[in-house]
């Protein structure tokens, strides 16, 4: 985790890591099999770091607006104090793409914020004509292999909506992207977080 808060998942090397331990490089290998199988260990533990701040960011707040503004804003404050952990979490293959358990914390805690701000019934995303969509099948099955079930599918859609904005806001900061524009990525990161509070509320609101 020295190696990536420095250089990225890149910069990751097992003789270096060797060599910082006074070990053999060969010994390494009596731990993990190759750096491939290190990289994914630590982006479990990545993931739990950060399933762990949002966490106990959500139990403090009296309401739910007040709840989820608090995990989203931990979640940025996280990505923005440790760059390269974030990057390791959310671009690698070995990253948010795996039904890992430790990622299925950190969405669960965002889809339990975003279903307590839902105060009225939410349509099916799709339902247009008293149908369900081929999207909706699919957020079923991602909700029954992540254990998110009893959740309806917009909830589904629009948890998913929220992890893809606002983790583009943060890619887009923390590449700095958004420093030419001249554009303040916390006030833009916060916007967003008030217009997913809005969607959530008002099953009217937006697309979803």
């Amino acid at each position: 985790m020295d190696q990536i808060a420095a250089g990225g998942p890149d910069a990751v090397s097992l003789n270096g890591i060797a060599r910082t331990m006074g070990m053999a490089p060969a010994g390494f290998y009596r731990y993990f099999e190759n750096r491939e199988a290190l990289i994914a260990d630590l982006v479990v533990d990545a993931y739990n770091a950060l399933a762990d701040a949002i966490e106990m960011a959500g139990r403090s707040p009296a309401n739910s607006e007040q709840r989820f503004t608090a995990v989203t804003s931990t979640f940025r404050a996280w990505a923005v104090d440790q760059p390269n952990a974030y990057r390791l979490i959310f671009q690698t293959i070995r990253g948010s793409g795996r039904d890992l358990p430790a990622a299925s914390r950190s969405t669960g805690v965002i889809l339990t914020c975003l279903s307590a701000l839902a105060v009225r019934p939410p349509r099916a995303l799709g339902d247009r004509n008293g149908e369900a969509s081929s999207l909706d099948d699919q957020l079923a099955s991602w909700a029954e292999r992540t254990e998110t079930m009893g959740l309806p599918p917009r909830l589904l859609a629009l948890g998913v909506a929220c992890w893809t904005r606002l983790h583009g806001v943060i890619s887009l900061e923390l590449s700095q992207h958004l420093a030419a524009t001249g554009i303040d990525p916390q006030l833009f990161y916060e916007a967003e977080v008030a217009t997913l509070i809005e969607q959530a509320q008002d099953p009217g609101a937006g697309e979803f």
